[in-house]
């Protein structure tokens, strides 16, 4: 029998589990907060970070910052933003700020940030501008900050080469200051006061000398090249090739005379057409993503005639269908042809060469080298040109085997997509175009004569 006192009891019982339930609802939303559990169900697990990134991530000791320049506007915000939110929840040592470009020009003139949802990756006083955002680009930008002091790339000084810490348009200080962002160690070298090639140098950059080499600076040349160093050669057509034959049958590769005309180049407003243009490029880890123009102001071209059984040769960079090695005059008018030493284009401009060798213990490693017969394209005046930048990080990461850090390739999304067959479409489309509207006609005709009898 249900009376009063029955009744406070049961709204006492309610009152307690009502209590009881918000306060355990309280407790699990506050356990939330402190511990994140995410399930991917997805096909191939496809929205979580791969095995690889993880790995990288956990390495991780110190604060490292992700700052996304992103306009309200930007299509990929949401997308972009939940990826960097995964590489928080691997390591708390990772930061990720979103800034909006349009409020903090500032920034953007002082990070060199070009375009709307690039992100800027800050680690230990180096940077590092990723523009493509993927996991892979990401984790390979992390990668390279991650490794300081493990890259030594040597300029080779004292013959008029390059500087890659002046200032002036010749210079390299530009190039050489986003290298040792990246995590670089750029150092210079005159062989004269060392009588050495240091054993730690990754990648040795001989960039156009002016003054021709001494022997003994050649014979140290040609021993850092036959025990399987790293070069890039960057070759103008001014450069003093005097006593570096050596060098030149070692490798087995000549320069074409005179200078690259594109008269394309006059299309970008140039006043001037011994600029070679560069848009379409050959398959190579050099050039991968690469999808701008490049410019190389006078330029020569490069022949290869060694045997392939002994060098594995690439051509990763190439001049215009209408380009030619002008050997005349560079003044009035210009013509193709005009001299029996002219070739027509494409002409090749830039050029790698890789070996296999093996050190005093049995390891094989892979020589690399690489050519380009121009050394203004990443001078501070044109580093800013096109894919001129682009195109000179790549080289160096290539040369020093850092060109496929990690590779992670995109997981294929088989749920996404439902394959029917044409029986089965004919039936769907059957069903909704004739069957569900009679069905829909009859029941509502039924509904309507049952009322009408009433």
């Amino acid at each position: 029998m249900i009376n009063s006192k029955t009744r406070l009891q049961l709204r006492l019982q309610s009152s307690l589990f009502l209590g009881l339930f918000l306060i355990a609802v309280g407790i699990l939303a506050w356990l939330s907060q402190l511990n994140t559990l995410t399930i991917d169900l997805s096909k191939n697990a496809r929205n979580s970070l791969s095995e690889e990134t993880i790995r990288l991530i956990h390495s991780i000791e110190t604060p490292l910052k992700i700052t996304l320049f992103a306009s309200p506007g930007f299509e990929n915000k949401e997308a972009v933003t939940r990826l960097f939110n995964r590489y928080q929840e691997g390591q708390t040592l990772i930061e990720f700020e979103m800034i909006n470009p349009d409020l903090r020009p500032d920034l953007l003139n002082k990070y060199d940030i070009r375009f709307d949802g690039e992100a800027l990756i800050e680690f230990e006083g180096r940077s590092e501008k990723v523009s493509q955002i993927t996991e892979a680009n990401i984790t390979n930008a992390m990668q390279r900050l991650l490794r300081q002091g493990e890259r030594w790339l040597v300029f080779l000084q004292g013959h008029g080469e390059r500087n890659p810490y002046k200032q002036t348009n010749f210079d390299y200080s530009s190039f050489g200051g986003r290298l040792a962002a990246m995590g670089y160690t750029v150092e210079n070298l005159n062989i004269t006061e060392t009588n050495s090639i240091p054993a730690n140098t990754d990648v040795l950059v001989l960039a156009s000398p002016q003054i021709a080499l001494l022997p003994g600076e050649v014979d140290l040349l040609r021993n850092y090249l036959e025990t399987g160093g790293n070069l890039l050669w960057l070759a103008d057509p001014e450069q003093s090739s005097e006593g570096l034959e050596p060098i030149f049958d070692l490798i087995s590769v000549d320069f074409l005379p005179g200078i690259i005309v594109d008269p394309n180049s006059q299309l970008l407003g140039l006043n001037r057409v011994d600029f070679a243009l560069t848009s379409h490029y050959p398959r190579h880890a050099i050039t991968r993503n690469v999808d701008a123009i490049s410019l190389f102001p006078q330029a020569q071209a490069i022949e290869f005639h060694g045997d392939k059984a002994n060098w594995q040769q690439q051509t990763f960079l190439v001049s215009g269908d209408a380009s030619w090695n002008e050997t005349g005059e560079m003044q009035g008018e210009i013509f193709n042809g005009d001299h029996d030493d002219e070739f027509n284009g494409p002409l090749d401009l830039g050029i790698s060469l890789s070996k296999e060798h093996e050190n005093d213990l049995g390891e094989s490693f892979t020589q690399r080298i690489a050519i380009i017969g121009d050394a203004d394209f990443i001078s501070n005046r044109y580093i800013g040109n096109g894919a001129n930048l682009d195109i000179g990080i790549n080289l160096v990461n290539w040369l020093s085997h850092d060109d496929n850090l990690i590779s992670i390739n995109p997981r294929p999304a088989p749920d996404t997509r439902l394959d029917l067959s044409k029986t089965a479409q004919l039936v769907i489309s059957f069903s909704f175009l004739l069957v569900l509207p009679i069905l829909l006609f009859a029941s509502g005709l039924r509904i309507w004569l049952i009322r009408r009898k009433r």
